[in-house]
This record gives C-alpha cells, structure tokens and sequence, in this order.
C-alpha cells in the first residue's frame, strides 16, 4: 500500500513507518507539495534494481541486433 507523508511527519514517526515498510507499505515523502522522496522496503528496492539492470540488458541486446 502506498501512503503520503511529510517530511515533519516523516521525522517524527520514523520508528513507524519503518514498521510499516517492513510490513510492506511504501510511503511517498512530500516536501511543500512536491514528492521528493519515496521510502520503500528492501526487497522492493531490489526488485526494483533488479528490473532496471535486466532493461538495460534487454536494450544492448536490441541495439547489438540493430547493429548486425
């Protein structure tokens, strides 16, 4: 689940909400407004790193082809 969240809240609750991430929420950091940061759980970073290498390996592959 995904919440917004403060930066005032944020510093106040961050025993909470690193609770909640790993419970598996996710939380998107506003500062006047504007995201600005996103607080997630490890493994979600991971997948996330993981999905991005694996693209970029998918793009060189389509560009060497492109090559041939």
């Amino acid at each position: 689940m995904r919440k917004i969240i403060n930066i005032n809240e944020l510093q106040s609750q961050i025993s909470k909400i690193i609770k909640d991430v790993q419970d598996g929420n996710t939380y998107e950091v506003m500062r006047y407004s504007e995201p600005v940061a996103v607080v997630l759980g490890y493994e979600d970073y991971l997948k996330l790193k993981g999905e991005c290498h694996r693209c970029i390996a998918d793009l060189r592959k389509i560009a060497q082809k492109a090559g041939e």
